[in-house]
């Protein structure tokens, strides 16, 4: 693995840990106010559709992701997302293409239900409707095998290769989907995410013909996720459940 490969994962757990810490020592030494952002509890959730859905659309593509989230006042949930994807295809014009890497989407999900009841106080949920927001970014070790190529005085037809070459790509998403928490805190969900295709390190994006952790990078593209977790309760939610 790179040095841009473990700096850039590392400094996405490091986020991750420190902000987790964060609201635990919140929790811990302050009195919280129900006008206060405050924490209420954490999810880890793995992808089922992932695997399904590659395998559908084409059988060289494997993919893999889970998630974790923190809950604030059941309205914000940071999201982090880490996933690894592999692709070995044979492309329209006799070359081959295959690529691996792992990627990583950082976000905000904003969950959708009232968060307040009449009296202004914060409601527990268990369930809930969300949208949210989503970068994403890929580290792709990629190689394209016997590539044609006409070029010289005759129009010589010649098979090209580029092995070992690696890149970064990155993208946008926007995500709507539900939360259902099956029974004591064993958690079940759907999402539908938009993508949109920001950048590259390459000149030009077409040379990664699939991103790991985004699709084809020819266009926007569409996937659905269905997800199994366990989501943690603080006490003082737990609490209100029983109410």
């Amino acid at each position: 693995m790179s040095q841009l490969k473990r700096h850039i994962i590392v400094t996405l757990l490091l986020w991750l840990v420190v902000g987790f810490s964060f609201a635990q020592d919140k929790v811990a030494t302050k009195p919280q106010k129900e006008s206060e952002i405050t924490y209420n509890g954490w999810s880890a959730h793995v992808d089922i559709a992932s695997p399904l859905m590659g395998l559908a659309v084409d059988k060289s593509i494997v993919t893999g992701e889970a998630a974790v989230d923190v809950n604030l006042s059941n309205r914000f949930f940071p999201t982090l997302e880490l996933g690894y994807g592999a692709v070995s295809t044979q492309m329209t014009n006799g070359s081959t293409y295959s690529a691996t890497a792992p990627f990583a989407r950082l976000g905000m999900n904003f969950n959708l239900l009232k968060t307040k009841d009449k009296e202004g106080n914060m409601k527990p949920h268990r369930n809930y409707a969300y949208l949210g927001l989503r970068y994403g970014i890929s580290l792709v070790d990629y190689q394209l095998a016997n590539v044609p190529i006409t070029r010289g005085y005759w129009d010589e037809n010649q098979l090209l290769s580029w092995n070992g070459k690696n890149a970064y790509a990155g993208w946008g998403e926007v995500v709507a989907g539900v939360r259902v928490d099956m029974a004591k805190g064993f958690t079940m969900g759907w999402s539908i995410r938009m993508k949109l295709f920001l950048h590259t390190s390459l000149d030009e994006k077409q040379t990664l013909w699939y991103v790991p952790g985004y699709g084809n990078s020819s266009g926007n593209t569409f996937t659905l996720n269905y997800t199994l977790g366990y989501t943690y309760y603080t006490k003082a939610e737990r609490s209100k459940f029983k109410k």
